[in-house]
């Protein structure tokens, strides 16, 4: 029986592998429709036939030895140098078959459950759904090369990844009590207009007065609240404090899990990382070995840089906001945190002043902010050395050119065009979309 190799191999051996999936007609290919009782899976040379259309995988170790056992004899059966197997991310239902085929020495891939979701309609044409169709759409995926990296990170990242979830739980615990008490039963009280009376706010308990906007000072009106709505309040405090005391011993558990990483000192010295916010990079990140390049880390965030142009009309560039949104929302904190110290401040208003007149100007400034701070996170986590400020310049100033309706240059204040069009072809062209050189600002968040 193989162990499970080790990530540095896995990741080269993944990188080869999708390098020559398109093309290499030796292995075996597996898609796995992955369910609570029974998995669906289906077997095919690659490029070359279907063996099995349909499998049946009871979800058990005894189906997962007779899945195993029938893999080997379709690999001597037709001399396959290798056995690749792509199940989608479906919570923790796969991890249980993904362990045991890593164990026996098999490679396995995610498919993206986005992906797998378009690429189903072009397999029949249909909108069907079912599980032999799904199993062979992630064969047909897997064929095609469009698989993901399946990360097993080691027992501290793992462990810190279970604390941050636990946090992401209890921090939408929190904001759903403080939105029942704010859009709910503090209307129950008054107009939602204007501030409560004083006594009535007093008459509440402590955790919800402290959620109570700010009321003009003078004895004013108001009694206690109605004995239902008070026991209400009552039962919705004791929620928030739990819910509170909750988050705190989650982020004292994640501060002590991620003390004694390498990394952790190193993304402290980040100006707005604070102990929690650098937990949950080294969760969300993993790690940093696993990414060749900047733009991998930069997608994984979703700030990367999308846009949409068709024809004469080009859209507005924004972020692509896919990725780990709880990594982004880390990132978009310490942007938050860097803005008190005077470098940053001074930054961020250098964003704003090149952004008049945009009401979004200050929270596109903070996510331009928070984009700079997880490159100086890639460079820092990268070189092993502690963050030094004078080695970030701060940026100057640039001209906006002004935009037209629907992000488009207005006509007269564009760039030079390619070539002016003349003759017949006026009418046709006389609006074509003109040359953008790389030097000049394209709008970005």
């Amino acid at each position: 029986m193989h162990t499970i190799r080790p990530n540095a191999i896995r990741v080269k051996r993944f990188r080869d592998l999708k390098e020559t999936l398109r093309t290499n007609r030796n292995r075996l290919l597996v898609g796995i429709d992955i369910a609570k009782a029974q998995h669906v899976a289906q077997v095919r040379l690659a490029h070359t036939r279907i063996l099995d259309k349909q499998l049946g995988i009871p979800n058990t170790q005894a189906g997962f030895a007779g899945f195993w056992a029938h893999l080997q004899h379709r690999q001597t059966e037709t001399g396959a140098a290798a056995i690749v197997c792509a199940v989608e991310h479906t919570g923790t239902y796969h991890e249980a078959l993904a362990q045991f085929l890593e164990a026996h020495g098999a490679d396995v891939v995610l498919v993206s459950n986005t992906v797998a979701h378009h690429n189903r309609r072009t397999l029949d044409g249909t909108w069907a759904k079912n599980d032999p169709k799904d199993a062979h759409n992630l064969c047909d995926l897997l064929e095609r090369g469009h698989v993901l990296f399946y990360s097993r990170p080691d027992a501290p990242i793992a462990a810190l990844r279970h604390l941050v979830r636990l946090l992401r739980h209890a921090r939408t615990d929190l904001a759903a009590c403080k939105a029942r008490f704010r859009n709910t039963l503090l209307p129950a009280l008054g107009p939602a207009g204007e501030p409560l009376p004083p006594a009535l706010v007093a008459s509440l308990p402590p955790p919800l007065r402290r959620l109570c906007p700010a009321t003009p000072a003078g004895p004013g009106s108001g009694g206690p609240p109605p004995l239902a709505l008070a026991f209400e309040f009552t039962d919705l405090a004791v929620r928030l404090t739990a819910v509170q005391a909750r988050i705190a011993t989650i982020e004292a558990e994640l501060v002590r899990v991620a003390q004694p990483l390498p990394a952790a000192p190193l993304l402290r010295t980040i100006p707005g990382v604070g102990p929690t916010v650098a937990a949950i990079l080294l969760a969300e990140i993993g790690d940093i070995a696993w990414y060749t390049k900047f733009s991998q880390l930069r997608k994984l965030a979703g700030l990367d840089i999308i846009g949409v142009a068709t024809g004469q009309w080009t859209g507005t560039a924004r972020i692509s906001k896919c990725g780990r949104p709880l990594l982004r929302w880390a990132l978009y904190q310490a942007a938050l945190g860097a803005a008190r110290t005077r470098a940053w401040r001074a930054r961020r208003e250098t964003m704003l002043a090149k952004r008049q007149g945009d009401r979004f100007a200050f929270l596109k400034a903070n996510i331009e902010l928070a984009a700079k701070l997880l490159r100086i996170v890639w460079g820092v986590w990268r070189s092993g050395r502690p963050y030094e400020p004078g080695r970030v310049s701060a940026p100057a100033a640039r001209p906006r050119l002004a935009r037209g309706r629907r992000g488009t240059p207005p006509s007269g204040q564009g760039r030079p065009s390619i070539a002016e069009p003349r003759g017949s072809q006026t009418g046709r062209f006389s609006g074509s979309r003109a040359w953008e050189p790389k030097n000049e600002p394209s709008g970005r968040a």
